[in-house]
């Protein structure tokens, strides 16, 4: 089995946090775009941990896991796609051709409900055999605009 497992993140905040305790980091569907058109991927479960430095900067090391292909199959479909097409070979095909155009993410200070600007350090797309793709060079600029500009 080599289908989509889920995904490996790691954020950093562009500004110091305080009061990490009062944050909350939300992460929701990654969009993927290729000559081939957009992709989108959704996955069931989100887990985090971080790492404070002693300026104040938050790094985020994010897991996505359990690839829900239901969310999007009506797009799958009409693309000729069936969830059981997206495979390791499926995604390393076009790894050159590929960019994250979007990873939806809200980190957000609870208190005041100011969002936190981020940046995506690192982006993998994990498989059930263990493989892996790195779209870390593959982050478009729209992408990190989107997360610097958060706030």
């Amino acid at each position: 089995m080599n289908g989509i497992y889920g995904m490996a993140l790691v954020y950093e905040s562009l500004i110091p946090v305080n009061k990490l305790e009062n944050t909350f980091l939300s992460v929701g569907t990654v969009t993927m775009q290729d000559s081939e058109g957009e992709l989108n991927l959704d996955f069931n479960e989100t887990c985090s941990s971080y790492k404070k430095a002693e300026d104040g900067i938050v790094t985020f090391t994010t897991s996505l896991r359990y690839f829900e292909p239901g969310t999007f199959l009506e797009e799958y479909l009409a693309a000729g796609l069936s969830p059981s097409d997206l495979t390791y070979d499926f995604f390393a095909v076009r790894l050159h051709d590929t960019y994250l155009t979007e990873v939806y993410t809200e980190y957000v200070h609870c208190t005041d409900e100011a969002p936190i600007p981020l940046t995506l350090k690192s982006a993998q797309l994990l498989f059930q055999d263990g493989r892996f793709l790195d779209y870390s060079e593959r982050i478009s600029v729209f992408a990190l605009k989107e997360l610097a500009e958060a706030a």
